[in-house]
Formats: structure tokens, C-alpha cells, sequence
């Protein structure tokens, strides 16, 4: 038998409900993965949690960051992630409402390993999640440093 793998995975959002909604899809992903899942209401707690809170080991080992948040932007919280020696080895995915042009180049200017735009239905969302974990857990290799 398998063991099961726990990821950590920062999800920042300011919509109060869509974390709820993620965790649900993750927490119903089988039994190969535990997703043990970090919120963050807006940009300045996310750079809180990833500068100031948490040890090495507690980092998350993927990223979800909305690009229109309050108080610091997603933009400038991927700015800064991807600018700091350990933390920008963590893969960020911008999770957006936005299908503008300029936020997707922008993100990926910025150094997002990928920009997905948010489903608007919890099939939908659930298929991401699958797709997610497939790419990221089952087929990438993440860096050394962040393999438990």
C-alpha cells in the first residue's frame, strides 16, 4: 500500500467563501494526497504568513494567489515571493477571476508557473484540482529543499 502524501498548499483569496469551496475539492481527492490547506485574506497576510510566521518547515509546497486582492495585490505578492532566494522555488499558480491580457502576461512577467481563471462551477473546479494534482504532485518534481 501507498502512503499518503500530505501537501501544504497557501491559498490566498478574499472571498471569504472560495476557500471553503477549494478545500472541499481538494479534501475530496482520494486517498494519495492529504491537502493540508493555509488561508490568507488578502496579500498582506499572505506575505505575513511567508516572511514573518512560519519556519522553513512549514512552508507550503504550492500556492494559489487571486491577482485582485486587497491591501497588497497579487501582483506585488508575486513580486516579492518570486524575488526571495527560497520562497520563489515554491510554485505559484495565479487563480483568477481575470481573463485580462495584461494580468495573465503580467503574472507570467512576474514569474507565475501558471495562471489558471476560475471556474465558475464546482465540476469545473474539481477538474482543475485533478488536473492540479496530477501536474504538480504526481508528475513534477518539486525542489529538494521543499520535498518532505
Amino acid at each position: 500500500m501507498r502512503s499518503v502524501r500530505t501537501i501544504r498548499l497557501l491559498v490566498v483569496e478574499d472571498d471569504p467563501g472560495y476557500p471553503y469551496l477549494i478545500q472541499d475539492a481538494f479534501g475530496a481527492r482520494g486517498q494519495q494526497t492529504r491537502w493540508d490547506l493555509t488561508t490568507a485574506k488578502d496579500g498582506e497576510e499572505a506575505l505575513h504568513f511567508l516572511f514573518e510566521d512560519e519556519q522553513e518547515s512549514a512552508l507550503p509546497d504550492l500556492k494559489l494567489l487571486d491577482w485582485n486582492l486587497p491591501r497588497v495585490t497579487g501582483a506585488e505578492v508575486l513580486r516579492r515571493v518570486k524575488q526571495h532566494r527560497q520562497l520563489r522555488r515554491i510554485p505559484v499558480l495565479v487563480f483568477s477571476s481575470s481573463e485580462a491580457d495584461r494580468d495573465i502576461e503580467a503574472a507570467y512577467d512576474n514569474h507565475a508557473n501558471g495562471y489558471v481563471t476560475k471556474p465558475n462551477s464546482g465540476d469545473a473546479l474539481a477538474a482543475i484540482v485533478e488536473t492540479i494534482e496530477r501536474f504538480w504532485i504526481a508528475v513534477a518534481q518539486l525542489p529538494r529543499v521543499l520535498r518532505r
